[in-house]
């Protein structure tokens, strides 16, 4: 009877201690993977010195004619020899991972998983002190180690390295923990419909930089061989690393690859699958700046990166007016938040891709990432990438504490296992994830991968044509209160933006200003003398080549250049006019300010410094040189000043000067007309008033009043005596001597005879 009326907060608490005692036994009998070994592992791994243990190659997937084999390296980071050892490749071939979290904590070392299973044993020499050794090993087919891998699925492996220190002191090593897959094939068993996914390659690049001699060619000719395009190139070794990229569609026809118009000619015949925005223009920050207008001011409007100019550029680059290519904006630094997509559909783009930051679904399973979003400007399908994949694709580790993910090989064991979980997950679930590479990623980081999904039984790899026409995760009248509740939630790098937008907009107007009130507007479709040049009525971009706000014109005109490879031309086809002339230096510039609306911070960077230095260059072409010091003798004296013209076309400007006495001065306006590539010599006149010395200030100043140009200085010194004390009294003793002889005049004795 008392037994059954027991306290049961007394059971509880036996039930408590029983089950304490049991953990500590399993902990004492798990030898295998002690947490003593997996605390060492941590400080032998680290950037300190110890021992640094990383796998440089590992069979992700094991089908039944692959094979294992795995190559590792072994780093001596102290300062004595380390001794011979041994490395143990060790997995469980009976272990199911239950839950992601579990797949977490083993990749992190912290997991207590047996595994008792060698695959492995392999010795390894002696490591001189800071030195290193590679270990290869290598499993047939048929070695009865696989074979213990009866059913498919990721299992845990297990990584150590043991050497024996001297005089029997305790071992000292490493550990690394990452995943073996066996495959469905050859494996018995039901299988289960394979899982989608989708893999994508970027073919853009922010490597580029400004070709100076073809900006020099831009401003100092008006030959029309030379586009505007031309001032932004890339090196060469980016050159090889995109058309080795672009190789790889045809190894890998599933492999989705998405080009950026601008590296187009780069590549000669591209092979893509979709074009996204000129130039990776961002269009997420554009909308997060919110401000039109400067981008406008800035010569990036909105028709140079939309989906029409995309197409424009690919049908140029190919020379086929019929060609054809879905369009995709990629994602910039910012986020699809409802203003950028509503600026992408606007641009023509109905499809975007989501690298990041969309989370608007719950993400406790692995899902396809598709919805429809309504937007003021029609629906826009977003494609979102699955987060965990796309990192590892992108050389990001899981954690930081997943030691293995600090390579190549161990990133991509980690991936194969990974999508292999998410297809146990949810076995019969039909679903397509995305997977985004980088811009960053290499061509053999991209090979690696697709070498490895190929043995991947259990992955389907889809179209993006497939991807889109999904259906929609979530109901797309609710989607917009999703993003705006989850996406976009900082202001990432508007401020940032919009200092840069500032600058270009700047660097603009010094080449506007060039056009509508320097050159000397002299073409067909001149102004007077003193007036701004204008364009040919017939003459596209007319607004922006005289300086007046057309972002519309202006993109227009930069996308025909682009598309056409050669600005409008002269009658003789070889020479441009002076107004398509100044119109390919702002084409010019805005090809520039396209890169550095990019999104890369470093790109952003060098190539707004470049706007700036085009404008400053083209300036600098028209030189002020002043005569030297000069001495005047009289009132009234001439400075010459000579002006050399280093552009193409003949200009109207003013010299002005300044002095800072009021003694000296000098005529504060003085035109003058230079021919093109010559000079001319303008007189600056003088008037002095006393003797003494002054420093004139000279300074170019175009037809609108607004200096351009340096600054330079004449010391001009005046001996003019009149005036001065010694000069004063000369006069003084004059006028009393002239006063004293008028004096005796009236005053003398006359003679008789007067």
């Amino acid at each position: 009877m008392n037994r059954r009326h027991t306290n049961p907060h007394v059971r509880r608490r036996a039930w408590c201690a029983l089950l304490v005692l049991l953990m500590a036994i399993a902990t004492v009998l798990d030898v295998q993977t002690p947490r003593a070994a997996a605390d060492e592992g941590d400080a032998a791994t680290t950037d300190v010195p110890g021992v640094a243990l990383s796998v440089e190659s590992l069979t992700a997937v094991v089908t039944a004619t692959s094979g294992f084999s795995a190559t590792l390296t072994v780093e001596n980071r102290t300062t004595q020899t380390m001794p011979a050892g041994v490395i143990d490749i060790l997995t469980n071939p009976d272990y199911n991972f239950v839950s992601r979290t579990d797949v977490q904590e083993w990749a992190d070392g912290v997991a207590q998983i047996d595994t008792t299973h060698e695959l492995v044993h392999a010795d390894v020499a002696s490591i001189p002190a800071g030195g290193r050794v590679s270990v290869h090993a290598d499993l047939s087919p048929h070695d009865s180690a696989l074979a213990a891998l009866t059913t498919w699925g990721p299992r845990p492996l297990r990584i150590l390295y043991t050497a024996q220190t001297a005089d029997g002191a305790q071992p000292t090593g490493a550990a690394l923990n990452t995943y073996i897959t066996r495959s469905q094939d050859g494996v018995a068993g039901e299988r289960t419909p394979s899982i989608g996914m989708s893999v994508v390659m970027p073919l853009t690049s922010h490597g580029w930089s400004v070709d100076t001699q073809a900006r020099q060619r831009l401003i100092t000719s008006n030959a029309s061989d030379v586009p505007a395009s031309a001032i932004a190139t890339l090196g060469e070794d980016e050159r090889k690393a995109l058309h080795d990229k672009d190789q790889l569609s045809t190894k890998y026809p599933q492999l989705q690859v998405v080009a950026d118009p601008s590296v187009l000619k780069t590549l000669g015949t591209p092979h893509l699958t979709a074009l996204m925005q000129p130039a990776r223009f961002d269009i997420t920050a554009y909308a997060r700046a919110d401000d039109p207008q400067a981008y406008a001011r800035a010569g990036v409007g909105k028709d140079i990166w939309s989906a029409e100019s995309a197409l424009a550029q690919l049908r140029g680059t190919i020379g086929d007016t019929s060609a054809n290519a879905p369009t995709i904006a990629w994602q910039g630094s910012d986020s699809w938040t409802m203003d950028a997509l509503d600026a992408a559909r606007e641009a023509g783009y109905d499809t975007v891709i989501a690298t990041g930051d969309f989370n608007i679904a719950d993400d406790s399973t692995a899902q396809t990432l598709v919805y429809r979003v309504p937007t003021e400007h029609g629906d826009v399908t977003v494609l979102g990438a699955q987060p965990t994949l796309t990192a590892l694709a992108n050389a990001h580790a899981s954690s930081q504490h997943a030691r293995a993910e600090r390579t190549d090989a161990g990133r991509i064991a980690r991936f194969i296992a990974q999508s292999a979980f998410y297809q146990m997950e949810q076995p019969y679930a039909q679903r397509t994830l995305l997977v985004c590479f980088g811009e960053d990623a290499t061509a053999q980081e991209v090979r690696m991968l697709m070498d490895a999904l190929g043995d991947a039984s259990w992955i389907d790899l889809k179209s993006l044509a497939d991807l889109t026409g999904q259906d929609t995760l979530i109901d797309s009248a609710l989607t917009p209160q999703l993003i705006d509740e989850n996406v976009g939630l900082s202001d990432g790098r508007a401020e940032t933006v919009r200092e840069t937008l500032v600058q270009l907009g700047a660097s603009r107007d010094d080449l506007s200003r060039l056009a509508s009130s320097i050159l000397g507007g002299r073409d067909g479709a001149a102004t007077k003398s003193g007036g701004a040049p204008k364009d040919d009525a017939n003459d596209e971009g007319d607004a922006d080549a005289t300086g007046a706000s057309s972002p519309t014109a202006s993109a227009t005109a930069n996308a025909t250049v682009d598309a056409q490879s050669a600005p409008p031309e002269a009658s003789d086809g070889s020479r441009l006019t002076e107004s398509a002339y100044a119109r390919r230096l702002l084409d010019a510039h805005d090809t520039l300010a396209l890169f550095a609306l990019q999104g890369d911070t470093a790109l952003c960077t060098s190539m707004s410094k470049a706007t700036q230095e085009l404008a400053d260059a083209a300036l600098g072409a028209i030189t002020l040189s002043p005569s030297g010091n000069i001495s005047v003798l009289s009132e009234t004296a001439s400075m010459p000043v000579t002006v050399s013209n280093g552009l193409p076309f003949p200009i109207d400007v003013h010299v002005s000067s300044r002095t800072d006495a009021i003694e000296i001065v000098t005529a504060r306006m003085t035109p003058i007309t230079v021919p093109a590539h010559g000079e001319a010599q303008a007189s600056i006149s003088i008037r002095v008033t006393t003797s003494g010395t002054a420093v004139a200030r000279e300074q170019l100043v175009d037809r609108d009043g607004v200096p351009f140009g340096a600054v330079q200085q004449t010391s001009i010194t005046s001996s003019l005596q009149i005036s001065d004390k010694s000069g004063l009294i000369i006069i003084i003793i004059a006028v009393v001597l002239g006063l004293l002889g008028l004096w005796r005049q009236f005053h003398r004795k006359k003679d008789p005879d007067e």
